[in-house]
């Protein structure tokens, strides 16, 4: 597996592009909430610039300077979360397009017609269904990095029921505030 961060820096490039104003790929209301929009993506940009440089930070020379946990602590919350945002993306996207609307609480845009907010919510959900991928891809492509990082079978063993216990524990979590009706990220 190669470690350059090139994938990290693709993926980079699309909020860079939201960060400078673009829209194609935001939601409806992100598309009307422009100024917080690109604040957000600033900082989700600087966090994958940060990200590609802990990739980089895996080679052994620099790896061996560095206490694991410092490099494996990042890898590992980066890594849950990118995975978890894919499943929890693919099963409440799914349901909202097979016409379960609940599953994702698209907020309501003032000014914005019923019929154009249902456009743009089933264009927003097919969009995320493209996207999920990328954070699936990126999660596992973080979690095997860290991955060949490690050098006991044991260490091996531990870092992969780590990952999957805490994707377990975020997407859990995920369901049951979406089943009390509580709303934790924008859509």
């Amino acid at each position: 597996m190669e470690r350059t961060p090139v994938g990290r820096l693709l993926f980079m490039l699309l909020h860079v592009y939201w960060a400078v104003g673009g829209t194609w790929g935001l939601p409806l209301l992100a598309r009307h909430e422009k100024s917080a929009v690109q604040a957000v993506n600033w900082v989700v940009s600087a966090l994958m610039l940060f990200g590609a440089l802990f990739v980089l930070a895996l080679n052994r020379r620099t790896g061996s300077r560095v206490r694991a946990w410092v490099l494996l602590a990042p890898m590992w919350i980066a890594a849950v979360v990118c995975v978890s945002h894919a499943l929890y993306g693919f099963v409440t996207k799914a349901l909202y397009l097979s016409g379960r609307h609940g599953a994702v609480d698209f907020p309501v845009v003032p000014g914005v017609g019923a019929a154009e907010a249902a456009e743009a919510n089933h264009l927003s959900a097919v969009q995320d269904l493209v996207f999920e991928p990328c954070f699936l891809v990126q999660g596992v492509v973080l979690a095997l990095a860290a991955w060949q990082f490690i050098r006991t079978r044991s260490g091996r063993r531990k870092w992969w029921t780590s990952l999957a216990v805490g994707i377990v524990v975020i997407d859990v979590l995920g369901a049951l505030l979406s089943l009390a009706g509580a709303r934790f990220a924008l859509s």
